[in-house]
């Protein structure tokens, strides 16, 4: 027969075991910060914002270190004010002007803006200076090849398909 004090007993200890079990289940929210709540570049470019000029997916396109590289991403201009906007790398710069109310779009032919080059191979990422008026900003750039079909017909020069051979994996050796 069982007494009162012995089930109230297991009461108490059925409902520390729950309380240890929901505290279990959600203590990562009560120490993480979660992750949904990141802003960031769902693409292989930076975003940021320089002075009144969104920045939307900024990325250069090259073969090598040493090769032309294409400006990739967008400029956004909400306001009534013509803007400049400088990129600049310790191998070039360029200054691009972006229309009040505007958008320019580095992938469309009118708008292509082309470096010498990048100083850094495809895969890094390049210190850049962008500057807005008085504002700047010191990112780093993603650099980036034809590895991705998406930016092939942006590399300057063209795409060749040889580019890609050091990706190849080389023949197993007979009998491994």
């Amino acid at each position: 027969m069982m007494t009162a004090q012995k089930n109230r007993g297991r009461r108490v200890v059925a409902a520390a075991a729950l309380a240890m079990l929901t505290l279990g289940v959600t203590s990562c929210g009560a120490i993480n910060e979660q992750a949904t709540t990141y802003q960031y570049a769902a693409s292989d470019g930076i975003v940021l914002n320089v002075g009144d000029l969104d920045v939307r997916n900024l990325m250069l396109v090259t073969k090598s270190a040493t090769d032309e590289a294409r400006v990739l991403g967008s400029l956004v201009n909400n306001t009534d004010k013509d803007e400049s906007f400088e990129l600049k790398l310790d191998t070039d710069s360029v200054t691009v002007k972006v229309p009040a109310k505007s958008v320019v779009e580095f992938e469309e032919d009118e708008n292509k803006t082309l470096l010498s080059s990048t100083g850094v191979a495809p895969g890094a990422h390049v210190p850049a200076t962008l500057t807005v008026g008085v504002n700047s900003a010191s990112p780093s750039i993603p650099v980036i090849d034809g590895t991705l079909e998406e930016y092939r017909e942006y590399v300057p020069g063209g795409f060749e398909p040889s580019d890609l051979a050091h990706l190849t994996p080389s023949p197993k050796p007979a009998g491994h």
